[in-house]
């Protein structure tokens, strides 16, 4: 049982950072936000923990101006009015910079076969591309594999994390270190210069995590 103990404490990891991560860009950047989001990395794992992004953002409890800051900075970055220096939509890092391209379908397709759609307000209004909607589906990947492994439902479990780990390969993978690279050099304040370099470390040590999660229970599939 310990393999089991010892997967279901880095999926738990793997949960808080997907669910830090979607909210800074699907929730917004003010101070009655900040102690929930911040609470999430108390559970992170020890290099994402200590990530110089996560330290910027801890900073804002005692520097309260940090926060407006670091939101002013966000949406120059990913929001406008002007064209955003790193625009967070998969598509445009593949389709000649245009929105709805075919890599937003292929994500919809992903979201399809997990149950999942853009809210109907903003289905084919707002790309499923979008970078907070990948962290929502791989958050919620997370949350439901934690569910079988919680009910030792194997062989489902490895499905979803077959699933999870395709999605990851064909998609983030394709493009977030590009749009890294980007939030990196276009960056005034540390937050978003160290912005590029957690999510990298993110997606590096999760693309690892979830190879290795079938060789931990390789005793457990059926």
């Amino acid at each position: 049982m310990q393999n089991l103990s010892l997967v279901q404490t880095k999926l738990e990891q793997s949960l808080c950072a997907e669910d830090f991560l979607r909210r800074i860009f699907l929730r917004p950047l003010v101070e009655e936000n900040l102690e929930e989001n911040l609470s999430l990395t108390d559970n992170f794992g020890k290099e994402l923990k200590e990530h110089e992004f996560v330290s910027e953002f801890l900073k804002c409890k005692y520097e309260k101006a940090l926060i407006d800051e670091i939101r002013y900075e966000f949406n120059l970055l990913f929001v406008g009015p002007r064209r955003p220096k790193a625009l967070p939509y998969e598509s445009t890092y593949f389709d000649y910079k245009t929105l709805f391209g075919k890599k937003t379908m292929e994500v919809r397709g992903f979201y399809e076969a997990a149950g999942l759609k853009v809210e109907d307000t903003k289905f084919d209004k707002f790309p499923d591309d979008f970078i907070g909607y990948e962290f929502q589906y791989l958050y919620f990947m997370s949350f439901n594999a934690l569910n079988k492994i919680s009910n030792e439902n194997m062989d489902e479990f490895f499905e979803i994390i077959r699933q999870k780990q395709e999605f990851l390969d064909s998609h983030p993978k394709q493009w977030f270190s590009e749009f890294a690279k980007r939030c990196t050099e276009a960056s005034n304040l540390l937050a978003w210069k160290n912005f590029g370099g957690f999510l990298n470390l993110y997606l590096e040590k999760e693309i690892i995590k979830l190879a290795s999660f079938r060789k931990s229970l390789n005793g457990f599939k059926k």
